[in-house]
């Protein structure tokens, strides 16, 4: 590999179900389809970092039941397979995906096997840097190793991007205070920057004397923020016709990293992303058709007829 890039977030399963309407507490309703996906954040990052030429490397555990799936998926979509490894008595998380005619989601997530860490199976690769998301924090004393090991891997000067994810306010603060000093590029969106700046009690631009580069907040329909030690910079969305936003964060995520480790500038990195995510919430799942080309003319518009 050339461009090794070490996702950390853990492996799960998208379970899809689409309704109508969501149902009163305590009442019915029916669902209109149902289906499932290999998902979780850094599999979702995954796609977008291969159109721009890298090569990620999903570091994750897997329980038996599913093991067979996971591999024709990875295979399928020439994935991967060196960090993945099976745990015999333990299952696969999985995402429970609401989505009505809205567009309207609701998750509900189980945490399975893929929280485990041993630092001995991730491949020894000259990696250029780790993307993270905070749902891999959560999970203890395996939480815990893995910021250590993240610790020696910074040391080189490998770039850290962090996305804490919608259950930030679930992780150890003391574990999310080591984090946030390691990484040198942080994505969040509007709930998620209250919600750490709340577990932190300080505000994120705090981290600005340690290694922290960049501070990009998403703010849905409204665009994006860039914030940096010199200035703020806001970006707006562009015009689309939303099938699914689940996974578009996750997409922005993978499009920015992928331009900063390109040499790209900032702003260029924000008109890139934005494009990325754009792309995915055009896409009912979590994984958009369409590559490099794609991207590059939907940021070169600013809009795609739907």
């Amino acid at each position: 590999m050339e461009n090794p890039v070490l996702m950390l977030g853990g492996l799960c399963l998208d379970r899809y179900c689409l309704l109508s309407q969501f149902p009163v507490k305590g009442q019915d309703t029916l669902i209109q389809d149902t289906f499932e996906r290999i998902g979780g954040c850094p599999i979702n990052a995954a796609f977008t970092l291969k159109k721009f030429g890298l090569d990620p490397v999903l570091y994750s555990a897997v329980g038996a039941e599913s093991i067979e799936k996971v591999r024709a998926f990875f295979h399928r979509n020439a994935l991967a397979m060196d960090g993945l490894f099976v745990i015999e008595d333990q299952k696969t998380g999985f995402c429970m995906i609401l989505l009505d005619d809205q567009k309207e989601r609701t998750f509900m997530t189980y945490r399975g096997c893929e929280g485990v860490f041993d630092p001995a199976r991730i491949p020894a690769l000259n990696y250029r840097a780790c993307c993270l998301t905070g749902l891999y924090l959560i999970y203890g004393a395996d939480s815990e190793n893995a910021v250590a090991y993240l610790h020696q891997f910074c040391r080189g000067g490998r770039d850290l991007f962090f996305d804490p994810g919608p259950l930030c306010d679930q992780i150890d603060p003391e574990l999310l205070e080591k984090t946030m000093r390691l990484c040198t590029h942080l994505k969040v969106n509007e709930e998620e920057r209250q919600l750490l700046e709340h577990v932190l009690g300080q505000p994120l631009t705090t981290y600005f004397q340690y290694r922290l580069q960049a501070i990009v907040v998403t703010c849905g329909s409204r665009g994006a923020q860039l914030i940096q030690p010199e200035q703020t910079q806001s970006f707006a969305a562009l015009p689309i016709k939303l099938a699914d936003s689940n996974g578009a964060g996750d997409a922005f995520f993978a499009g920015y990293a992928a331009s900063v480790l390109q040499g790209k500038t900032l702003k260029e990195c924000m008109r890139l992303a934005s494009a990325c995510g754009a792309l995915t919430a055009m896409t009912l799942g979590p994984h958009a058709e369409g590559g490099l080309k794609e991207i590059l003319q939907l940021a070169d518009d600013g809009a795609i007829s739907c």
